[in-house]
């Protein structure tokens, strides 16, 4: 049983194989790293803005919105909107039937074959807001962020017809932007005399509001700050409770047979 005794010394593990790779000093390349450079992957397919209809109409109702007040054909429309629309003859047909309906309150079309954005007031310049102004029939204020739907730079034009007087307008606490304008008639702005407004500052106003109000009332006026009198108001009388009658009789037909105890109601 020799074949069974351990050897004199520890048994050497086998030594692997060396490869090609191993006894050479180059790195092994990534398989992205043998592509030519310059190469063009796949890409996915240009479809244009999307195939739901009320969303093509919604890109194309922004896109005449940024060019307004230019006008736009109808293959103007159908390029900006993709080969979603563009190569597709049913979509180019159902897209045309909404811009051309009178439904569409957004979109102005000229009998023919362009369209251009409709915003919510006819106005894009001066001229036309003291156009619109004027022919208002009532004294509504016209909201600024209304107008900004078809002229975007009203701001600047507001403030150099508010300095020439002929806006009356409302500003917002938190900007100072305009907020709500009105027609005004330059006509009609007098200018005050320095002489009267000088006499005017030179009056002196009590300091003590109770000395003006006794001025008031000694030269015979009413001053709006005078104390309210507080009437006096006794207390209300109570209500006599009145007796509850009794309910409806009923059984008036054997009035002889039953007894009648009504004699002892409260």
């Amino acid at each position: 049983m020799s074949f069974l005794k351990s050897s004199s010394g520890p048994v050497a593990a086998p030594s692997p194989t060396p490869s090609t790779s191993s006894n050479s000093n180059n790195k092994r390349k990534r398989p992205i790293d043998d592509v030519p450079a310059g190469t063009v992957h796949s890409q996915p397919a240009d479809t244009g803005i999307g195939e739901h209809m009320g969303t093509t109409f919604g890109w194309a109702i922004k896109e005449l919105q940024r060019r307004d007040p230019e006008w736009m054909t109808l293959t103007e429309i159908f390029d900006y909107l993709g080969p979603t629309v563009r190569d597709n003859p049913q979509r180019r047909g159902q897209l045309k039937l909404i811009l051309q309906s009178p439904s569409s309150e957004r979109i102005e079309w000229d009998g023919e074959d362009k369209f251009r954005y409709r915003p919510k007031l006819p106005v894009r310049n001066a001229e036309q807001l003291k156009g619109f102004l004027q022919q208002q029939k009532s004294a509504q204020g016209i909201l600024v962020k209304d107008l900004k739907d078809g002229w975007p730079n009203v701001q600047e034009a507001i403030e150099v017809m508010e300095r020439k007087k002929e806006l009356l307008v409302t500003h917002n606490k938190k900007d100072g932007s305009a907020r709500t304008i009105w027609m005004n008639d330059p006509t009609l702005m007098h200018k005050v005399d320095p002489s009267f407004l000088n006499e005017w500052h030179k009056i002196p106003l009590p300091a003590n509001p109770d000395d003006l109000r006794n001025k008031l009332v000694a030269a015979g006026l009413k001053p709006c700050s005078a104390p309210k009198e507080i009437v006096p108001v006794g207390p209300k009388e109570k209500k006599k409770k009145v007796p509850r009658r009794g309910g409806r009789q009923t059984n008036t037909h054997m009035a002889g047979v039953l007894k009648d105890y009504s004699h002892k109601r409260k």
